[in-house]
């Protein structure tokens, strides 16, 4: 998850300035914040791990945190639904990391 996390300070921890970002950065990054909002969820909620609720949770989390991102008017000069798509890719990448393959 290094890379990923990297994104995540890039992106988040203004290391960054905001005309420097391309969709692959801000997808990570928001691949990054999706799992760790989802992680953060399960332990205050106390769910047990279900794969395909997970997955769908992750995939939500992440395309809110893009638009998010676009509501802020920091990314104009990137296409939000291609972020969209990459994040959720991302966001899906790190949950095969964590938890396997289904």
């Amino acid at each position: 998850m290094s890379g990923a996390q990297d994104a995540y300070g890039q992106v988040y921890d203004d290391q960054r300035p905001p005309h420097e970002m391309t969709h692959e950065l801000l997808a990570g990054a928001a691949g990054f914040e999706a799992m760790r909002m989802y992680e953060h969820h399960r332990e205050r909620e106390g769910i047990v791990e279900h794969h395909e609720l997970g997955k769908e949770l992750l995939a939500g989390f992440a395309a809110a945190e893009i638009d998010k991102h676009f509501e802020q008017g920091r990314f104009g000069h990137l296409d939000r639904r291609e972020a969209r798509r990459l994040a959720g890719q991302q966001a899906d990448f790190l949950w095969q990391q964590q938890y396997g393959r289904y």
